[in-house]
């Protein structure tokens, strides 16, 4: 059970993190279909950046960095051009596998998967005490810095969301933009602010992938950036629902792996499970939100 758990956990964080992400443009109105391009793309100059500086942390803010790059065109687009914003979003998810397939073979002259020895190797951190506790321990203590970071930046949200003049006015942005303007609030600033919010997080979602594996693989976000979406809808404006959404999700990830391991099932068939459980996820949430 603490195997489970832990991989639960594990296998949660770039969901979790991208969830969070694409929670701010949801709160103000305009939900960011690109979160999956963008993990791609920062799962790839994330771990290639480690690789050339020896340095995780440039290759996080590397990754980031071009997560976020990618949130502002989209948002110029949407805010300045008045682009419709889910033809923005996936048009940079296109564009995004069609980037790191391009760089992949320009700087590694490969098409497929890529090891890279010299990105120094994301740690696991051990909780002094707490981590010889039988079952506890493997629970709550044993993962990389950016899992521990995912579950802190939930109370983070939270309290940016509910407690700060900013997340009030952002929600008052999303419900009503109109009445928002009229009380002197900029729709506009909020809005850029939520993109580039959102691309933080996906960026350290598809850092919180390559590094740990010090490898790329072409199109290892593998949906999640998908699955993100439908957290922050089951989340319904709470950060507190995306972390349980994500733990959902994260289980259902676990058993896919465990089942390939321990089944002699298709595996192929095992990796629609995460979709599987998705998909009957959206439809509770919207038989439930029809019932009222």
């Amino acid at each position: 059970m603490g195997e489970f758990i832990h991989t639960t956990m594990t296998m949660m964080t770039p969901i979790l993190l991208a969830a969070l992400g694409g929670l701010f443009t949801e709160l103000s109105g305009l939900l960011n279909i690109g979160l999956e391009g963008m993990m791609l793309s920062s799962a790839f100059l994330s771990v290639y950046v480690a690789n050339i500086s020896h340095s995780i942390l440039f290759g996080i803010i590397a990754g980031v960095s071009l997560s976020v790059i990618l949130a502002l065109i989209m948002a110029y687009l949407s805010l300045n051009l008045k682009a419709n914003i889910f033809i923005v979003g996936l048009a940079t998810n296109l564009f995004a596998n069609g980037l790191t397939v391009f760089l992949l073979y320009t700087l590694c002259n490969s098409k497929g998967t890529v090891f890279f020895p010299d990105a120094p190797k994301l740690n696991t951190i051990e909780i002094p005490v707490m981590h010889n506790i039988p079952l506890l321990g493997k629970i709550i203590s044993g993962y990389n810095i950016l899992d521990y970071l995912a579950v802190t930046f939930v109370l983070v949200c939270f309290y940016v969301v509910f407690k700060t003049t900013y997340g009030y006015h952002l929600r008052a942005v999303g419900k009503d933009s109109q009445t928002a303007v009229s009380v002197g609030i900029s729709v506009y600033k909020h809005r850029m602010l939520a993109f580039i919010i959102s691309g933080f997080f996906a960026g350290l979602g598809g850092a919180s992938l390559s590094l740990p594996l010090q490898t790329f693989v072409g199109g290892m976000t593998n949906g999640r950036g998908w699955i993100a979406l439908v957290a922050v809808v089951l989340g319904r404006g709470n950060p507190l629902g995306i972390f349980v959404a994500s733990i959902i999700f994260g289980a259902a990830s676990a058993l896919s792996n465990i089942l390939q391991v321990n089944t002699e099932l298709s595996p192929k068939l095992l990796l629609t499970l995460p979709f599987l459980v998705t998909l009957i996820a959206m439809i509770l949430y919207e038989k439930k939100r029809t019932d009222y």
